[in-house]
């Protein structure tokens, strides 16, 4: 005879393990799929601000250098930089470069262009302003 009472309430049975593995499985099917989407939402965040700052570091590298650099997607969407400076896309994010590459000059300015970063069917625009150089970044 046990301390607490009758012998059979020792432990969990067969049956309430398998009900708790199950529940837990609905909750883990509910779930994954919206860890993925925010998991692709903040890689097209990032990749976004890289754009962003890679684009201002080769205007500013343009200016220091008096040389033209030459911004660009590459890889299949999968990749940006210029010469020397590349880095790759987030995993799940895709690039457009609307206008082909973006050129910066030593006196700033630039072709101007735009690069579309997306993923999960949503879209960030970074743009690039022909005239002054400026770059802006805007959410769709």
């Amino acid at each position: 005879m046990s301390v607490t009472g009758n012998g059979r309430d020792n432990g969990t049975t067969l049956i309430e393990a398998l009900v708790v593995v199950a529940i837990t499985g609905l909750v883990a099917m509910i779930g994954f799929p919206r860890l993925q989407q925010e998991m692709l939402t903040l890689a097209r965040r990032q990749t976004a601000t890289a754009i962003v700052e890679r684009l201002r570091e080769a205007r500013a590298t343009a200016m220091l250098t008096d040389r033209p650099v030459v911004f660009s997607v590459a890889n299949g969407g999968r990749a940006f930089g210029w010469r020397g400076q590349v880095a790759q896309a987030g995993a799940g994010v895709y690039l457009t470069a609307v206008n082909g590459p973006i050129a910066f000059y030593e006196d700033g300015s630039s072709t101007g262009g735009v690069v579309w970063v997306t993923a999960a069917r949503r879209s960030y625009l970074v743009g690039v302003d022909a005239s002054n150089g400026s770059v802006g970044l805007w959410r769709k």
